[in-house]
């Protein structure tokens, strides 16, 4: 199935994900602790392998999961699993209140 709305790599889906994010949510999301990020992985999983097609035939997106994570047989749950750490990481990234002094 092509759907041309489907981001085609882990960072297409990484962009959209941080652009459909609210400040407040980005923000929150970045202060999570790894062991606390698994309840991520039921909504904001399910929503990946929703609207970014993995469940209905997005092979772009899922071999760009397999060729970053350096796992070749991927199912559709470890590639959105992989792609919330990729949105983790750059939200630490550019999301992380820091003390100004």
């Amino acid at each position: 199935m092509e759907n041309t709305y489907f981001p085609r790599t882990v960072d297409q889906a990484v962009t959209r994900l941080m652009s459909d994010l609210s400040l407040r949510d980005k923000t929150k999301m970045a202060k999570v602790k790894d062991q606390e990020s698994v309840a991520l992985y039921f909504s904001l999983g399910e929503y990946i392998r929703n609207a970014f097609g993995l469940w209905s035939g997005n092979k772009e997106l899922m071999e760009s999961c397999c060729s970053l994570s350096g796992i070749a047989d991927l199912q559709e749950g470890d590639a959105s699993a992989f792609i919330i750490g990729e949105l983790l990481k750059k939200l630490r990234e550019t999301h992380t209140l820091r003390v100004v002094k």
